[in-house]
């Protein structure tokens, strides 16, 4: 491993590793046209800033990692005063001048040295060494009591991802600073690993009461699933028995039917046999009687012929002229 290689795998990503590579290239981890006057990305940043401004009603709003300062000029629309940060000087030099002013180049492990009303970060600390994570940790908790957070918690693909965590892995870092998830609060607006921090004095029972509450609602909703997924498996079996009485039921009807068909050719090939048979005795018998009328013809012939027949035609003749 060079000296390089091992910098990187110290200090996590850099400046560098967001040029307009990583921007353009979605292959490599960017976002595809993630630019204000893409009519899809601006009207999925004016969707999330309405959802924040009604969930927290801030007033002052610090951006961590905000690349092109999108979210940002979706706050500003809605006179928010969003301000944003980005360790990218190529994100920040390419942000749309009208949001531009109210973008800096920095890194989330130095100060903010302001205070807000919220905090947002998005995607950005898995970017970052396990260390300077800490640290961006810290700098967000000191500069506002409310913070919208998320980190991919699998997408290990992408090569800037250096400090790909779980999200429990996360909450419990935040917790440790005395910020703790907001149960009663859906954010998978953002996306579904989302959560939403608020700095809480809890105490041990409340801490468990709120994780419990969630916990007996999502155990709920497992239990029924699981139930219907039986019952859909139970139909699924009942169908396939069925479907197989079926089908059996189909090929012995069809097993009969040609058991039939092959009665019915036997019996038919039988039929020609005995009429074939039949046939053959008729042609024997035609035959004989056809040479026994030769034969008598034959013989009537020869009587015709014979003296006898003549004379006796000579001495009937006139006998029979007197009866005429």
């Amino acid at each position: 491993m060079t000296s390089k290689e091992q910098s990187i795998s110290v200090s996590g990503t850099s400046s560098e590793d967001y040029t307009s590579c990583y921007y353009n290239a979605a292959d490599l981890g960017g976002y595809d046209d993630y630019r204000w006057d893409n009519p899809v990305w601006q009207n999925h940043m004016r969707m999330l800033a309405d959802r924040v401004i009604a969930l927290a009603g801030p007033k002052r709003v610090l951006d961590v990692g905000c690349a092109r300062g999108l979210w940002v000029q979706a706050l500003r629309e809605r006179n928010v005063e969003a301000y944003g940060i980005d360790v990218s000087e190529h994100a920040i030099e390419s942000a749309d001048a009208v949001v531009r002013p109210y973008l800096k180049v920095q890194e989330a492990t130095k100060p903010f040295g302001e205070e807000y009303d919220l905090v947002i970060c998005s995607e950005v600390l898995e970017h970052m060494a396990p260390a300077d994570a800490q640290l961006a940790i810290d700098n967000m908790c000191a500069a506002a009591d409310r913070i919208l957070f998320s980190s991919s918690p699998a997408d290990f693909d992408e090569p800037t991802h250096v400090n790909t965590k779980p999200t429990p892995t996360w909450v419990s870092w935040f917790a440790e600073r005395g910020f703790y998830r907001r149960t009663d609060v859906d954010v998978t607006f953002h996306n579904p690993w989302s959560v939403y921090f608020e700095r809480a004095q809890l105490t041990p029972h409340e801490i468990v009461q709120r994780y419990e509450q969630q916990y007996a609602t999502l155990n709920a909703e497992l239990v029924e699933k699981r139930e219907s997924l039986l019952l859909a498996h139970r139909r699924i079996s009942d169908l396939h028995d069925h479907q197989v009485v079926e089908e059996r039921d189909s090929a012995l009807l069809a097993r009969h039917a040609d058991l039939i068909a092959v009665d019915n050719v036997i019996g038919l090939e039988a039929t020609v046999t005995r009429l074939e048979e039949d046939l053959r005795r008729a042609r024997v018998r035609i035959r004989r009687l056809r040479d026994n009328l030769e034969e008598r013809t034959e013989q009537l012939a020869a009587v015709r012929n014979s003296r006898t027949w003549k004379v006796g035609r000579v001495i009937t003749r006139p006998l029979g002229r007197l009866k005429g």
